[in-house]
């Protein structure tokens, strides 16, 4: 009855194990109170890193480095969403970012400028254990009626309805060739 139990259970605990591995890289934390960072590992250096955070690998993108990357930043932390949330509204600023919006809910967003680029910190509660976060930085996208700058004005110009009224027209049925 032993060996039967040992065949069952170490196939189970092996899996286990291997489960709780993660393709992740341990991030160095980077707030205003920590300055013993090594350099060589410091993949951006603007934005605020918690302490044990673990940097998603197959969902990050950076591009460039240090103080002017463009991407995104994907980490999983052992701590709570609000404890998250809560570092960075108040680290944020100290890395120059100025606060431009904030939604805390179940998944928080927060949204910083900086000069001419953007973040927002996205914050979610994870299934099991712990919090991902999410920090995407971007060139900010220039007002509108100015055409000068990195950024490209979406909002596109107001027009006027069409003279003939709105008008609708049948969708003819779809054809039955694949």
């Amino acid at each position: 009855m032993m060996p039967q139990l040992f065949r069952f259970a170490l196939p189970v605990i092996a899996g286990l194990a291997l489960a709780a591995c993660s393709r992740g890289t341990m991030l160095p934390a980077n707030s205003s109170a920590a300055s013993d960072q090594p350099a060589n590992f410091q993949l951006v250096t603007d934005i605020p890193i918690p302490t044990g955070a673990t940097m998603d690998n197959d969902r990050s993108l950076i591009l460039s480095d240090r103080d002017r990357w463009t991407g995104r930043v994907v980490m999983t932390l052992s701590n709570s969403a609000n404890e998250v949330t809560a570092f960075y509204q108040s680290q944020m600023p100290n890395f120059g970012w100025q606060p431009m919006m904030s939604v805390t809910s179940e998944t928080s967003v927060l949204t910083y400028l900086r000069g001419d680029r953007a973040a927002t910190v996205q914050v979610e509660r994870r299934t099991v254990y712990g919090t991902t976060v999410s920090v995407t930085v971007a060139p900010k996208q220039s007002d509108p009626g100015i055409t000068s700058g990195g950024g490209y004005d979406s909002s596109p110009m107001p027009r006027s309805a069409p003279s003939g009224g709105i008008r609708s027209e049948p969708l003819s049925p779809p054809s039955s060739r694949r």
